[in-house]
């Protein structure tokens, strides 16, 4: 996910994160997806972007920025057929329905 007031480093956990803003870095050719096709993964001692399916000739690359509820997360504009609409992590929709709820009521 995208650290909070840098829109150009991706966040792993709570110790690593990547920096898009060198050009070198392969962090700066991803954009969010719904349904990725690229993963960050730890190993060796770095963190390194692995493909997590076939990417075709001249598909961009996409990763889940995966934003906190407790983050500012910002709408998807992903253009995938499923979008899930916010780029929120799956496991606080949930959480998210029970607070529209009571705000809805």
């Amino acid at each position: 996910m995208l650290l909070r007031g840098a829109k150009h480093v991706i966040k792993f956990d709570a110790n690593h994160d990547l920096d898009a803003r060198p050009q070198w870095s392969a962090a700066g050719h991803v954009n969010h997806g719904c349904y990725p096709n690229c993963a960050i993964k730890k190993k060796r001692g770095g963190l390194w972007l692995t493909s997590i399916r076939t990417i075709e000739q001249g598909e961009e690359l996409l990763i889940d920025y995966a934003f906190d509820l407790g983050e500012e997360f910002e709408p998807c504009r992903c253009g995938h057929p499923r979008c899930r609409g916010l780029m929120l992590r799956k496991k606080d929709w949930p959480k998210l329905r029970r607070i529209m709820s009571k705000i809805s009521k």
